[in-house]
């Protein structure tokens, strides 16, 4: 019986993760679309570090965005389609390519700042800096406690 309640307990989290991770999503993409961008979260996800890393590795980006070097050499396929992003050779080790923001993707990240914000004040609504601080610090602790090898 409490083997029930443990595994229901714990698939109630992940659910609530997941589909509130989804809502988020569902909602940001309509408001960029909303607003002619176009931008997929997973493009969002990349482009944020670029702009971030300054001129990272895809396995910087990789590291960072927690995605495997496949998804990540997709979507910065897909960015480099876009010409919001160009790969350069590194200047010390030729065989590794960096990603750089070209002129319209630092447009179009300057464009979805925004967006987010707004995004972010919805999710927020009624609930204070103290609950969110809470509620960061134990996703932190569920993330360590997930992967112990991180540290």
């Amino acid at each position: 019986m409490e083997e029930n309640k443990s595994l229901n307990i714990h698939m109630e989290m992940g659910m609530l993760l997941s589909m509130v991770y989804r809502s988020m999503t569902r909602r940001f993409v309509h408001k960029a679309h909303e607003s002619g961008l176009d931008i997929s979260l997973d493009q969002w996800i990349v482009l944020g570090p670029v702009w971030q890393l300054k001129n990272p590795s895809h396995k910087d980006l990789s590291e960072f965005c927690m995605k495997d070097k496949t998804s990540i050499t997709r979507i910065v396929d897909m960015l480099e389609k876009k010409n919001l992003v160009v790969r350069v050779n590194d200047q010390l080790d030729q065989r590794m390519k960096r990603v750089v923001l070209t002129n319209e993707g630092k447009q179009l990240f300057n464009h979805v700042v925004p967006i987010m914000e707004k995004t972010r004040e919805e999710v927020r609504q009624g609930i204070s800096d103290s609950e969110i601080d809470t509620f960061k610090r134990v996703l932190i602790q569920i993330n360590k406690n997930m992967n112990p090898e991180n540290g």
